[in-house]
């Protein structure tokens, strides 16, 4: 009698590898699509900023702004940084594509 182990495989297509300004931070393209009408929900391997070869995509921006935005996509609560001044916080959430409205109300 032999035993049969079935190995589920996970998708890499599922996976996605954001390099920002150095800082690369790995997601779920679900993650990311949890957010219509942003940036990151319209990624492409197509678009300019997406390295075949390393299989990433790269934003030259704030990491440690993004880590906020890319929480924001995890838990659907958008709190400012409090080693980054407002203005350059609503700067990044603007090229990101998020309204400064949805910032928590405990951070105004």
């Amino acid at each position: 009698m032999s035993s049969t182990k079935q190995v589920k495989f996970v998708n890499n297509d599922s996976r996605i590898i954001l390099n920002v300004g150095g800082t690369r931070f790995e997601t779920q393209r679900t993650t990311l699509k949890k957010l219509p009408a942003t940036r990151l929900s319209k990624l492409s391997p197509r678009l300019s900023y997406y390295n075949p070869v390393l299989n990433e995509y790269f934003f030259d921006r704030h990491p440690g702004v993004f880590s906020q935005i890319l929480n924001y996509y995890r838990t659907g609560q958008l709190h400012y940084p409090t080693n980054v001044c407002g203005p350059l916080f609503e700067d990044e959430l603007s090229y990101w594509g998020i309204q400064r409205e949805e910032v928590e109300p405990c951070c105004w």
